[in-house]
C-alpha cells in the first residue's frame, strides 16, 4: 500500500507505505502527491510512516526518489519517519534520504514520538 495525503490544518504531507508496494501503486502516489501539494503551502512538513513496510523492490527506489525530488522542489521544512520495528525499510529509506540532500529525516518509533518531534 502506498498512500499520500495532505493534512491541511498542519500543513503536512502524510506518506504511508505498507506491505510490498508495486510499480502500479507509484503512479497513483505521484498523482496523490500533486493533489496534496496543491492544497498546501510551502514549505511543508512530511510525516512518513513505514512501520508496516515489509520490503521495497529496488526498481521502486527510483520511483520514490522522484517523489522526494518533487517534495524538495516544492519546499520541505521537516521530515519525520516513523519506522517502528521495520529496520530494513528504515535503512532503505534513510539511504534514499541521504541521496536527496534536502531530505534528512528524524526517526521516530511511534506516531506519538513523531508528533513530539514536530512540536519542538
Amino acid at each position: 500500500m502506498v498512500r499520500i495525503s495532505p493534512d491541511v490544518g498542519r500543513n503536512r504531507i502524510l506518506i504511508e507505505l505498507a506491505g510490498k508496494p508495486t510499480p502500479d501503486m507509484h503512479a497513483h502516489a505521484e498523482r496523490d502527491l500533486r493533489d496534496a501539494l496543491s492544497r498546501l503551502r510551502a514549505p511543508v512538513d512530511v510525516l512518513s510512516d513505514i512501520r508496516e513496510l515489509q520490503c521495497m523492490d529496488e526498481g521502486l527506489v527510483e520511483s520514490f526518489r522522484k517523489i522526494g525530488e518533487q517534495l524538495g522542489a516544492f519546499g520541505v521544512r521537516r521530515v519525520v519517519r516513523v519506522v517502528g520495528k521495520s529496520a530494513q525499510a528504515a535503512v532503505h529509506m534513510e539511504r534514499l534520504s541521504r541521496q536527496l540532500k534536502h531530505h534528512g529525516a528524524h526517526l521516530a518509533f511511534s506516531m506519538q514520538e513523531a508528533e513530539q518531534v514536530f512540536s519542538k
